[in-house]
């Protein structure tokens, strides 16, 4: 009986022995691609439960204030006020950057970290949902990536690692910060040639493109989930599923036009995605996150981290089959090249 009554009491024992400093402040939240479909309406939620949002998006006149007017009602709709400490004072803000540009990724996440990686601030959780779905090849940006792969992936990869100080410092959070991306966790095939043409220059598909994003993904943040001083954050590889967003907009209109169609059918809302896609973080902000780490097909020197994978449904996922060590040693490898000519640096 005093076991479980123990096990019951954790979370509020983990919050007490945290410093009055860090609980004075809200839970914050980064969320890149905020400013439409499934970002949007995960932004919305996490404000309604009381967390401050730090929305990232592409800047047009009129949209800052467009979007923190909108945060602001989120936040309204449900109190405004954290659910821990209602002397919490809210304010969400809008940064604005093109993730086609990882120097800009960098600006930003280095922005970021210089405001919340103090004593009495810090990030506590990170989501990322910049796409596009198009039927080009290979479209260069101004860094010489493929557009796709850059918002699928090396932007998300950027992200993350210039963000880790921020998200390193002592979370209002008990289950700990987590690190979300919003992609084909779990649904995605493995991409054969990691090694011979890691970035698509040599032979292009959209296949290819889906198949090696998702699985870039789920090697490089298994990798930075087994990293020591990252054993305290929860990497999350999610796939949110057939949604009712503004997907493919940037599609010719004999695909749009049936999408369109198909989406309002069978298609589940932003806003039902996004009740599933914030469990894990509302876990965390509770007590510890519930979904289950997967097995490693590969050998694994650390069994019990690493990444999460979870289906559009908010449960656990798996990984692929050719999930390994060396491919995880390779696609870092790739990773940091690529990276590194736009100047983020990744820790080994």
């Amino acid at each position: 009986v005093m076991v479980a009554v123990s096990v019951r009491l954790l979370p509020l024992l983990l919050l007490v022995a945290r410093p009055l400093s860090i609980m004075s402040r809200p839970k914050t939240a980064v969320i890149i691609g905020a400013t439409n479909g499934i970002g949007k309406a995960i932004a919305c939620r996490l404000a309604q439960e009381g967390f401050q949002i730090i929305a990232v998006g592409r800047d047009k006149e009129g949209r800052k204030s467009e979007v923190l007017g909108f945060l602001e009602e989120c936040s309204a709709s449900n109190g405004g006020e954290s659910k821990d400490d209602k002397e919490c004072t809210i304010k969400h803000e809008f940064r604005a950057c093109n993730a086609f540009e990882l120097a800009q990724v960098k600006t930003c996440a280095q922005d970021i970290v210089r405001d919340y990686s103090t004593d009495d601030k810090g990030i506590d959780a990170l989501v990322m949902t910049q796409g596009m779905a198009t039927i080009q090849n290979f479209t260069p940006t101004s860094e010489g990536n493929d557009q796709k792969l850059t918002l699928h992936y090396w932007s998300r990869a950027a992200f993350a690692n210039c963000l880790l100080p921020a998200l390193r410092t002592p979370s209002i959070m008990p289950g700990g910060p987590v690190v979300m991306t919003l992609l084909s966790g779990g649904v995605h095939s493995p991409y054969a040639k990691y090694k011979e043409d890691p970035e698509l220059k040599q032979k292009y598909s959209i296949p290819k493109a889906a198949d090696s994003a998702g699985y870039y993904t789920d090697l490089f943040f298994d990798k930075l989930a087994r990293q020591q001083p990252n054993e305290s954050i929860n990497f999350i590889h999610a796939a949110p599923g057939f949604v009712a967003s503004n997907w493919g907009t940037e599609m010719p209109v004999w695909i749009r036009a049936p999408t369109r169609a198909m989406q309002k059918l069978m298609g589940k809302s932003p806003e039902k995605c996004a009740d599933f896609m914030v469990r894990p973080i509302l876990q965390c902000a509770d007590g510890k996150i519930a979904l289950n780490l997967p097995e490693q097909p590969g050998s694994s020197p650390q069994p019990n981290r690493g990444l999460y994978i979870m289906k559009q449904d908010g449960t656990s996922g798996k990984l692929t089959k050719d999930h390994t060590v060396e491919a995880m040693d390779s696609v870092w490898g790739t990773t940091k090249d690529v990276l590194g000519r736009a100047g983020v640096d990744l820790e080994d």
